[in-house]
């Protein structure tokens, strides 16, 4: 069972992007698979460098992965190609051909429509038009039709069970967060499709007995960049800068201001249940004073110790997630590693 998912427990922003990024450049993944579309952004920083990434997975940092992009991936052509030279991924990058392409008319559409823009709180990419079409059965450009694509396109599903079946490895990198669920989240303030693991192995084409780790990722807190509930939201502006500045708070491809919420057990508990999550990751805790880059457990000052006490409890709930890896600042290695050999 050699597949692994990244999902986030929250409303997005978690951290997945540093969690996929560590757990392939530390791994033996033949596979990165990037699921969702260019509306949610993966950052990843590794030996001074920031990638603010789009469409290529965050296992790029692993020479020996392939990275790819299956059939219910939504691609912005240019972005993506920009995105596989900075990375140096190119003669890596594999591509479904049922993958969608958002074209110029599908971003035009989204940000000259109010409701999307205002009550659902789009970064208009495109996206959510694209998805609209596909479902209605609409013309649509898919990869295999995109003449840049060309030398990309491949059976993803094909691939990947090929892989699988000689005891490769795969690792499937959500997006977003389960808050943000089209079935589950927060209705209407969600986004166009499902953000659990179950959605993610099947858009990449990979069947549910190949599952091995499930991660769920929190935050010591809860972020939005668009609108919809949150705990407690702060609202003093010196507070509000101090995660903009030192969380880093910043839409990575809106390049808006999130709002901050105070962390959500309730939320947590339905996002190990919906996932199936049996490891937690947590990052940001770096925000509790005197806990940046701290090297081990025994460094965790009391209140993030708290904290980290509560969420271990989630370990209670079926299937008995355990504290796996937790975050204490920006850089890759910046990460204390709590996995059993």
């Amino acid at each position: 069972m050699p597949v692994d998912i990244i999902s986030g427990g929250q409303a997005g922003d978690e951290g997945k992007g540093k969690i996929s990024a560590y757990l392939s450049y530390k791994g033996n993944y033949s596979h990165c698979v990037r699921v969702g579309g260019p509306n949610a952004g993966h950052t990843v920083v590794f030996g001074g460098k920031s990638y603010a990434l789009k469409s290529v997975s965050s296992g790029f940092l692993n020479p020996r992965t392939k990275i790819v992009l299956g059939a219910g991936a939504y691609i912005i052509t240019d972005w993506l190609l920009k995105e596989a030279d900075l990375t140096g991924c190119r003669d890596r990058l594999l591509i479904d051909p049922r993958a969608v392409v958002i074209e110029p008319r599908h971003t035009d559409a989204e940000r000259g429509d109010g409701h999307f823009m205002s009550l659902v709180g789009s970064v208009g990419t495109g996206l959510g038009q694209a998805v609209k079409e596909r479902i209605e059965r609409r013309a649509l450009r898919f990869a295999k039709d995109e003449p840049a694509l060309a030398d990309y396109i491949a059976d993803v599903p094909e691939i990947l069970n090929a892989a699988l079946g000689k005891g490769g490895e795969v690792l499937v990198e959500g997006t977003q967060g389960v808050k943000l669920s089209l079935i589950h989240g927060e209705y209407p303030f969600v986004t166009s499709r499902d953000t659990t693991a179950s959605t993610f192995l099947a858009e990449a084409g990979i069947g549910p007995k190949h599952a091995r780790d499930v991660y769920a990722v929190f935050k010591p807190y809860v972020s939005r960049v668009g609108p919809g509930p949150l705990e407690r939201e702060l609202e003093n502006k010196n507070e509000l800068a101090k995660y903009h500045s030192q969380g880093r708070e910043v839409g990575s491809v809106s390049g808006r201001l999130r709002r901050i919420g105070a962390f959500e057990d309730n939320w947590a508990k339905r996002a190990v249940m919906l996932n199936s999550a049996n490891k937690i990751a947590v990052t940001h805790i770096d925000m509790f004073e005197g806990n940046s880059r701290i090297r081990t457990m025994a460094d965790v000052t009391p209140p993030a110790r708290e904290f980290l006490d509560g969420l271990a409890r989630l370990g209670e709930l079926t299937p008995h997630p355990e504290l796996a890896l937790v975050s204490t600042g920006p850089e890759l290695e910046d990460m204390i590693d709590l996995r059993k050999p």
